[in-house]
This record gives C-alpha cells, structure tokens and sequence, in this order.
C-alpha cells in the first residue's frame, strides 16, 4: 500500500509539473492530446505491473520510460505542427471556388479576441487571421462537390504579462450548403449567418458577447451553443420557426416577453409548425444573457 501511494503520488507530481511548464510556456504541447494518443500505453504499463507486481523497480522503470515516452512524442508533435503552419504577421487565407462544390464544411478553432463573419459571393472562404500562426487544411472530394476546411490557430498558453486577444475576420461564400464548427476561448464580435444557407451550427465558446444574426436561406438549420458565461442577442426573421432549448444558468432573457409557448426547457415560436424554414438552437451556458430579437 505504502508502495503504491508513493506511485500513485510521483504520478500526480509529473502531471502538476508539465501542466505548470505549460503554462508558463516553456512547452507548447498539450498533455491531455498526447495522453489521449498514447492511451493504450498506460494499459502496457499496468499490466507489466500486474505481471512483475513483487518488484517494485519495475514500477518505477516503467512509469518512468513512460512518462520519457510522453516528453518526446509532444515534443515531436510540436515540431510536425511547426512544419506544417503559415507564420505570418497577417495571415491572410484565400480559398478558391470551384463550380461544382455546392456542401462545404468549415471547422474553425481559433484562441480569444474579437471576430466578424459575414458572407461573400467571389470566393469560397476568405479570412484573416493576424498576429498568428495558423494550420490550414484544405480537402475536396474527387468530384470537387464537398470541401472540408480546416483551420487551426496554435494555442498560446497563459504567460504572465502576455495576454493577447485576435482580430478574426471571415467571410464565407453564399452559395454553399455549410456545416460549422467554431471551436474559441472568450470571444466578442458578430456572427452574420443572414444570406449564408447553414445546415448545422456548432459554437463552443468561452466567456463571449456575441451577436448571432440569422437568415431563412435554409430550410432547416440546427445549432447547438456552449460556452461560459455569455452575452448573447440572436436576431431572427420573423417568418422562421424557431425553437429555442435553454439549458445551464442562463435565466436572465426577454424570450418569456414574445409570446412563444414554453415546453419544458424549449421555447417554441407561435408560428413553428407551420412555417417553411425552421431553426433549432440548444443553449447550454453559464451565467448570462439572452436577448432574442425578431426582424
């Protein structure tokens, strides 16, 4: 027992220790990645434990190769990731279009600050992105109907005195049929859906003050929003039927002032069942604010 406490401690240290040299920058991968990479080692290691139970050396060798192991995979990911950015004061991304894409999937991961996104009619995507090193990957299927987008900002770990906030400004084109992913740390700014045709939106968001504006392009559209504590306003046509689920601590809204009926958590438009164009959204925030606006 006494073996398996100091075990079981030394373990904990090792992880204290990389989650401090992280933030503090001094390593810029992230544990939880390369831990979720290398899971099956931990079962190898328990079980060579489990076999070789009665000679504690043996415990410690092979925690610590593993750990040994975890250093130099981050490390190597690390250096992969480097050879595979644009590094550039402004990084300016420009995607074509191509006549036969009408489905695009756009996956979005970027840090905190302040972002704009609205739609375009000459370009398939076109974002800016400064003051940062940024992944792009770019993938269309062989008939060049669908394109998958990804674009990844490389995460900046808390250091003290070095706090910095992105100006993000997209422009998506108008034409296709898009599946979003927007993945953020604390954000403010405006989200313009208003001419784009959105299939499914997903937002993760940290602490945010967003303005999220609505069209009726699509016949039916699902988006789901997480986040801490949120400000948000959502503006929407008033011929959409529109249901709203509000889930976590957001209680301060004016939804209870539009005269939609209520159904649990979900707050559903008079006009949802029969309406042409239908958007679903699911909420689950923190503390904050809802305003839902209708034009």
């Amino acid at each position: 027992m006494r073996s398996n406490g100091l075990t079981g401690g030394l373990i904990l240290i090792c992880i204290g220790i990389f989650w401090l040299l992280m933030n503090f920058g001094i390593i810029n991968w992230s544990i939880l990645d390369v831990m979720f990479q290398l899971w099956p080692l931990i079962l190898i290691v328990i079980g060579i434990n489990i076999i070789f139970k009665s000679k504690k050396f043996i415990r410690y060798i092979t925690w610590g190769i593993f750990f040994v192991i975890i250093i130099l995979f981050g490390f190597y990911n690390q250096y992969r990731f480097e050879n595979d950015i644009v590094l550039d004061s402004n990084s300016n991304i420009n995607i074509e279009k191509r006549a036969e894409t009408t489905k695009g999937k756009l996956k979005l991961q970027l840090g905190s600050g302040n972002i704009k996104i609205k739609s375009t009619g000459d370009r398939l995507l076109r974002a800016k992105i400064p003051n940062s090193k940024v992944k792009k990957e770019v993938r269309f299927s062989n008939d060049n109907t669908n394109v998958d987008i990804d674009i990844e900002q490389r995460s900046d770990f808390i250091r003290f005195g070095d706090k910095k906030d992105y100006d993000y400004d997209l422009e998506i084109d108008e034409t296709l049929l898009w599946n979003l992913d927007i993945d953020t740390g604390a954000i403010n700014g405006t989200m313009d859906f208003t001419d784009l045709k959105v299939e499914k939106l997903d937002i993760d968001m940290g602490v945010s003050n967003l303005n999220l504006l609505f069209g009726d392009k699509q016949e039916k559209t699902k988006v789901d929003i997480e986040g801490g504590i949120s400000n948000l306003e959502i503006t929407i046509p008033e011929n959409l039927g529109t249901e709203i689920q509000i889930n976590g601590g957001l209680k301060n809204t004016n939804i209870h002032d539009l005269g939609w009926r209520k159904l649990g958590d979900k707050y559903i438009s008079p006009n949802y069942d029969e309406a042409e164009k239908k958007l679903e959204i699911d909420i689950d925030t923190g503390i904050g604010r809802l305003n839902v606006r209708e034009k």
